[in-house]
């Protein structure tokens, strides 16, 4: 997001961080939704509850508060925003060696990502083979 990423068949580079291919073990992508949708089922249900509520008092000798109907709309519109929220993706990529694991980019575009492994692993190939496959 923003770093300028590189790939040769000797290093890896992420911004400021260099990793050695001949360190790289393997390469994973791990997908993680970062916003649950506990939050939009919460708003959905209180909006409902709200809109019930409205519909409910429009029997009543009052008539039915405008009000209402505002606060349960406002109420379903956050349960929708929290909706779309849950629906974003991160895609990490992890650089394992032999000692450790390293998280090296992190992006919410799967094709970035997926390439970006492609190209790590055929960069490990290439140095494993002594350079030989250009």
């Amino acid at each position: 997001m923003g770093q300028t990423v590189t790939v040769d068949n000797d290093f890896a580079r992420f911004g400021s961080k260099s990793y050695a291919m001949n360190k790289i073990n393997s390469v994973e992508v791990r997908e993680k939704q970062p916003h649950g949708k506990g939050a939009a089922y919460a708003w959905f249900a209180i909006g409902l509850f709200i809109l019930i509520g409205a519909l409910g008092s429009m029997a009543s000798p009052e008539g039915p508060s405008g009000g209402m109907f505002v606060v349960a709309a406002i109420c379903l519109g956050l349960g929708y925003w929290q909706w779309q929220r849950a629906k974003i993706r991160e895609y990490h990529l992890f650089l394992m060696t032999s000692s450790s694991e390293a998280q090296a980019f992190i992006t919410r575009d799967e094709a970035e990502v997926m390439g970006l492994r492609d190209g790590i692993e055929a960069a490990m190939v290439r140095h494993s083979q002594g350079g030989l496959a250009a």
